[in-house]
């Protein structure tokens, strides 16, 4: 593994350090300076001619495990040629954790103490060792003085290097620690730097789609204020006349009555009503055609209810003050419904607009998309839109954020359909706690090639001239739905065009 010989590469070069710090050992009578290595010489030098020595001499090949953690130890090992890795499980790894090479012994401290063994060596190639127990090893001491008088020292040195190695290697451990915390650090404000890039680049998009649909939102909130204005122009001039003529009535409260029935009259059908107006005509022949056109907008029991003064010819202004009072009523519905249709605009236009910088909250996503499919409505005009919503679970998420996904996906499909053509908007729960949403087109589809593409930045098919955006509409789109841990991917619509499918978790109390 590259990290296990980066590792090794590591502890070889802090051998090399702690190697040039140790003065080498005294050796022999004559005071002859043995370090490590002219120890393991004089060992090899000895091994062909030495029966006891050759007994206790082992082979192990690359990969082979010469001590087990754990396990016990009865036998010490001094290595003669090669490397072994000294390994530590950790869970179910092994990190490698020091080297050993010739001249080092293993298994010194379980050997000496008899506690297991603490680290796994395994073989870092072709190794040869000196493998002992303590009756061979006192053999060896008694029919080899020379070695005798040097094993102790060699033992320490061993054990003194070790210790060197810790202590080393715990100062680099140091030192890497600071400048990984220095890194760190500037990932941290990096990571800063690109979220409010991020958010950056999302207002932008944001703002350009809405600086696209400004004329459609201008005619859609110009439609109801059309209508009030209409309204109170009628009502402003009708109401005076009204309440000047109410007293000339049998019964005043007529008025309220066709008051009412207009605040809640149920549209008809223009075919319906041209029909009404033809047998109204035909009943009442001496009505003008603008008084038989307010009456076809009655129901049947106001029809009833005005019959006596629609057939006495003397009674105009009675039945003018009948048909004003119910006009008044539809106004005032229309004022109504106008007020309302305006206020869910700014509403919606309020919640879309939500800034990508809040908090996360838990939302009901459909509710986003309606919002999303109201600002947009303009573009929708020429589109057969068809929604299923059904209820699914909260999902806890940046409203502005994914109402942006929602417009993008949109938008790119009123682009491939040229405006016209059909949308679909599916939405229900997968079994592993997550919610889905369709968004489907009419179009001619996304082509396999670029499907793998098209959430890429700065990927678009569109032309340069008027089109808005920033050519990142969908890679926004998908770094959005991966920032609520989610996923969206594309595929063929089954009968032509594309479908976006979006997986979002399952909001879950804690």
């Amino acid at each position: 593994m590259a990290g296990d010989e980066s590792r090794m590469r590591l502890l070889k070069n802090s051998r090399e350090r702690v190697k040039g710090q140790i003065p080498p050992l005294e050796f022999g009578s004559a005071g002859r300076r043995l370090d490590k290595e002219a120890f393991v010489k004089a060992i090899k030098e000895l091994l062909p001619g030495s029966e006891l020595l050759s007994r206790h001499h082992q082979v192990y090949e690359e990969g082979e495990v010469i001590l087990r953690e754990n396990q016990e130890n009865r036998r010490l090992f001094v290595i003669l040629t090669g490397y072994v890795k000294q390994l530590k499980k950790h869970d179910d790894f092994e990190i490698a954790i020091d080297l050993q090479g010739p001249g080092d012994f293993m298994g010194l401290l379980s050997f000496t103490t008899g506690q297991p063994v603490f680290t796994t060596a395994r073989a870092g190639g072709r190794v040869e060792v000196l493998r002992v127990g303590q009756s061979s090893l006192d053999k060896i001491q008694d029919s080899y003085p020379e070695i005798s008088k040097v094993i102790q020292g060699l033992i320490f040195y061993n054990l003194s290097e070790r210790y060197r190695r810790v202590v080393t290697l715990h100062m680099e451990i140091a030192q890497l620690s600071r400048e990984l915390e220095k890194e760190r650090n500037t990932l941290r404000n990096t990571i800063t730097e690109l979220e409010q890039t991020r958010n950056l680049l999302i207002n932008q998009e944001k703002m350009a789609t809405l600086g696209e649909l400004t004329a459609g939102l201008a005619h859609e909130i110009n439609n109801p204020a059309s209508a009030l204005l209409r309204s109170v122009d009628y009502l402003t001039r009708v109401l005076p006349e009204m309440a000047e003529q109410a007293g000339a009535l049998p019964d005043t409260g007529m008025v309220r009555t066709f008051l009412e029935a207009g605040l809640n009259r149920e549209v008809q059908s223009t075919d319906d009503q041209r029909n009404k107006m033809r047998e109204i005509q035909k009943k009442y022949p001496h009505l003008n055609r603008s008084t038989v056109r307010d009456m076809a907008e009655l129901n049947t029991e106001m029809l009833a209810k005005i019959d006596s003064f629609a057939q006495n010819s003397d009674k105009p202004r009675s039945l003018r003050l009948l048909l004003d009072s119910h006009q008044a009523g539809v106004f005032l519905g229309s004022i109504k419904l106008s007020t309302g249709r305006i206020g869910h605009l700014v509403k919606s236009l309020k919640s879309y607009s939500r800034d990508s910088r809040a908090e996360p909250e838990v939302a009901d996503i459909r509710l986003g998309i309606q919002e999303t499919l109201m600002i947009i409505g303009n573009r929708l005009r020429d589109i057969e839109v068809s929604v299923n919503l059904p209820e699914i679970p909260m999902v806890r998420c940046y409203v502005g954020e994914l109402n942006q996904v929602w417009t993008n996906i949109v938008i790119n499909a009123c682009d491939a359909m040229d405006d016209t053509g059909r949308l679909y908007i599916n939405c229900g729960t997968s079994a592993n706690d997550m919610v889905w949403v369709t968004i489907a087109d009419s179009g001619p589809g996304v082509p396999d090639n670029l499907k793998a593409k098209i959430f890429d930045s700065s990927f678009t098919t569109k032309t340069a001239g008027g089109e808005f955006g920033l050519g990142i509409g969908l890679a926004i789109t998908r770094s959005i739905i991966q920032k609520h841990s989610g996923t969206i991917s594309v595929r063929d619509r089954m009968g032509g065009g594309a479908e976006f499918i979006i997986h979002l978790p399952v909001y879950k109390k804690i």
